[in-house]
């Protein structure tokens, strides 16, 4: 680590228990859970109501015999989500996070597969109960009242009340949890298959939270709009943001993402590629709407010219950026997926930070970030204390107190995953002289030709998403004859539906044609691009925007 840049002062804990005991004597009556109502009615939730809720409903569990069982929870991101979650882990029980965008046959399995022996849903998945194939029979209701099979999460909580960490009921069951003890069974983000489930411990999740904040200065107030099944939502976006006294606002919804970031005013926006870039949009219609659109890009320009000559340049400050991100805006940290550097340095340009990181599931999921003050735009970061990276044969190798116990039921997947106590992560990248961590592309994705010579797709994307017509792009390898590594280098492209307005699809194809073939002269022939497709439709996705390339059609 930098010492001219030393650590942030944080608090840091070692399981979900010992945590809440500290949350409300710290923090009091500070906010700690900010969220808004489909009406727009403001909900706040100090530290002091959170603790108790935790433990009120903890010690129900318990009340209810469900204390170290496997617990899954079934919900859109709200309050009772969260307070389940940590309940959950302080009763002694393995939450098991679920996908809510699997089907319900898929959702149904994993609740088989993960032991899962009581289910917390809210209303709006209430319907997979009723499955003919709903493997579990204790369900607790969010929002409905009791009946003879249902329970319902606020009374069980209003019959626990009041309760703190020193209950004598509870006291017990909280100390008896542990750092090594299993917290989370969870799926990787590229994946909802029931048999990669990671499992991660407390001390997993606690050390990750904790020192992300070591890096980073997030200031008090965190918007996140990401699924809270995710790790980077859940341990980047929640956990990290309570464990240091400061007000999280969670939106539970997409459409309403733009009003609510407005209403919180953030400090710190959390994201992914997408939502980045969809908050750049808004900035230049809002730049519009004010007339200074113009303006701006000049700025930028200006900006961006001075930075490449290492000059003295103040941000433009302009009221558009206030109206779209709030008046508090100062930083995003975007992961997932690689952020285009053109953003980011426009973001900088209106004066605000947009720090790249890199995560994995099983690493809890940080690995490396970017800091406020050492922010290198094209790379990922540097790495979380006490973490360590190797890179061998070109892929990343990860040893740390991150690092995940393996995949739940299946050691044979969890062997393959080590080498010598390293976690590969089938990521491809390379560390700089001051320690910086750059990401290439996937080693399943790499290219290998019959001649020896192999190209990462990643890198070949990240140039043709340049062209002004690209909105996505997929580079693979197409079969040019029976052997399996004898194939040309194609590219799939989704073309933008703004750039290409009044354009027929002929006229797309062939400009594009054209922007690759005038690419093509600046790479070695090996990289070439020798065949284009259009899709017509948008790639398929996972939630955190992570491209499935492996559902995407190419032949």
């Amino acid at each position: 680590m930098n010492r001219k840049y030393p650590l942030n002062k944080i608090h840091r804990y070692t399981t979900l228990p010992e945590c809440l005991s500290k949350m409300a004597p710290l923090h009091k009556d500070k906010t700690a859970i900010t969220v808004f109502s489909s009406r727009r009615e403001l909900f706040e939730y100090s530290y002091r109501q959170l603790s108790g809720d935790i433990c009120a409903f903890a010690k129900a569990l318990t009340a209810l015999g469900l204390s170290h069982k496997h617990i899954a929870i079934i919900s859109e991101n709200r309050y009772e989500w969260l307070v389940a979650f940590w309940a959950i882990g302080c009763a002694g029980s393995v939450i098991v996070a679920i996908d809510v965008e699997q089907t319900p046959a898929e959702i149904c399995s994993m609740l088989e597969y993960a032991d899962v022996q009581a289910v917390i849903l809210s209303q709006e998945f209430m319907s997979l109960a009723k499955e003919h194939s709903f493997p579990v029979n204790t369900i607790i209701s969010m929002d409905y009242g009791e009946d003879d099979n249902i329970f319902s999460f606020w009374e069980c909580i209003k019959r626990s009340s009041p309760c703190d960490t020193d209950d004598a009921v509870l006291a017990p069951i909280l100390a008896a949890v542990k750092e090594d003890d299993l917290a989370v069974l969870i799926n990787t983000s590229g994946t909802t298959s029931a048999s990669k489930l990671v499992m991660l411990t407390h001390g997993n999740l606690l050390h990750n939270a904790c020192n992300a904040q070591a890096l980073v200065e997030t200031g008090d107030r965190v918007f996140n709009p990401l699924p809270l099944y995710h790790t980077y939502s859940l341990v980047c976006g929640v956990i990290n943001v309570l464990t240091q006294g400061q007000n999280i606002c969670i939106n539970g919804n997409l459409k309403t993402l733009m009003e609510e970031l407005k209403l919180f005013s953030p400090t710190l926006i959390l994201s992914v590629p997408m939502i980045t870039e969809t908050l750049l949009k808004s900035i230049h219609l809002e730049q519009e709407r004010c007339g200074i659109r113009q303006e701006a890009i000049n700025a930028v320009q200006k900006y961006e010219k001075l930075q490449r000559l290492h000059l003295p340049c103040k941000p433009y400050l302009n009221d558009a950026v206030k109206k779209v991100l709030g008046k508090n805006a100062m930083l995003v940290i975007s992961g997932g997926a690689h952020m285009n550097e053109e953003i980011s340095g426009e973001f900088q340009a209106y004066g605000i930070s947009v720090l790249q990181g890199y995560g994995i599931t099983e690493c809890s999921p940080l690995v490396s970030v970017n800091r406020n003050r050492d922010n290198k735009c094209s790379s990922v970061g540097v790495l979380l204390p006490e973490m360590e990276v190797k890179i061998t044969n070109g892929e990343i190798l990860v040893k740390g107190p991150s690092v995940f116990k393996g995949y739940y039921k299946n050691p044979q997947m969890t062997r393959k995953a080590f080498e010598d106590g390293w976690f590969k992560t089938g990521d491809l990248g390379y560390l700089d002289r001051k320690g910086h961590l750059y990401i290439s592309g996937r080693k399943k994705n790499l290219i290998v030709f019959s001649n020896g010579k192999k190209v990462v797709p990643e890198e070949l994307e990240k140039r043709i998403l340049k062209l002004p017509l690209v909105k996505e792009a997929m580079v693979y390898g197409a079969s040019n004859g029976k052997a399996a590594d004898d194939v040309k280098l194609s590219v799939i492209i989704y073309a933008d539906s703004v750039q290409t307005h009044g354009m027929s699809s002929f006229q797309v194809l062939e400009q594009i044609q054209e922007e690759v073939l005038e690419l093509n002269h600046a790479l070695p022939t090996y990289m070439r691009i020798y065949s284009i497709k259009i899709s017509e439709t948008e790639f398929r996705k996972t939630s955190i925007q992570k491209l499935k390339r492996g559902d995407t059609a190419y032949d």
